[in-house]
């Protein structure tokens, strides 16, 4: 009775992995993800746009409840333009992977300068072609109230 427990335990166990499955690693997309802030804060444009797409898009809802887009360049050149000043903290990341395609869900605190500006989440979409992991898709939210501030210091 005992190995029959033993035997119906297997093949559950086996039947619930799919052992031809790719390992899914999500350092490939954490990786590019993380390359695009710390291009951010160092305000370079060339680090952040190594790890995105040529046609990625930068989407945000205005005031007003509007969906706005940036373009990629307009995005980048005012990366170059913060000189640094931007600094973005993420944290609690959960990354998603599927072969080819990952989401990476980031909350988020931004400081301007050194002093907290805002926050929310950042939503990213990432594909992996010939050339790796690209970030194919950023959106986010932004609120001013209620901030984490992740470099306050107890």
């Amino acid at each position: 009775m005992r190995q029959l427990g033993i035997l119906a335990m297997a093949v559950l166990l086996t039947a619930a992995t799919d052992l031809d499955a790719p390992m899914q690693s999500v350092d490939g997309p954490r990786a590019a993800v993380d390359q695009l802030f710390l291009g951010m804060h160092m305000g370079s444009e060339s680090i952040v746009r190594e790890v995105l797409a040529p046609d990625v898009r930068f989407a945000v809802l205005s005031d007003e409840g509007a969906i706005q887009a940036q373009s990629l360049d307009g995005w980048v050149r005012a990366v170059g333009a913060s000189q640094g000043a931007w600094d973005e903290q993420i944290y609690d990341v959960d990354v998603r992977v599927d072969g080819t395609v990952a989401s990476v869900w980031a909350p988020y605190t931004f400081y301007l300068a050194g002093r907290l500006s805002h926050c929310g989440v950042n939503s990213i979409e990432l594909l992996r072609g010939a050339d790796g992991w690209k970030i194919t898709q950023v959106s986010d939210s932004r609120r001013s109230e209620g901030c984490p501030d992740p470099l306050a210091r107890p």
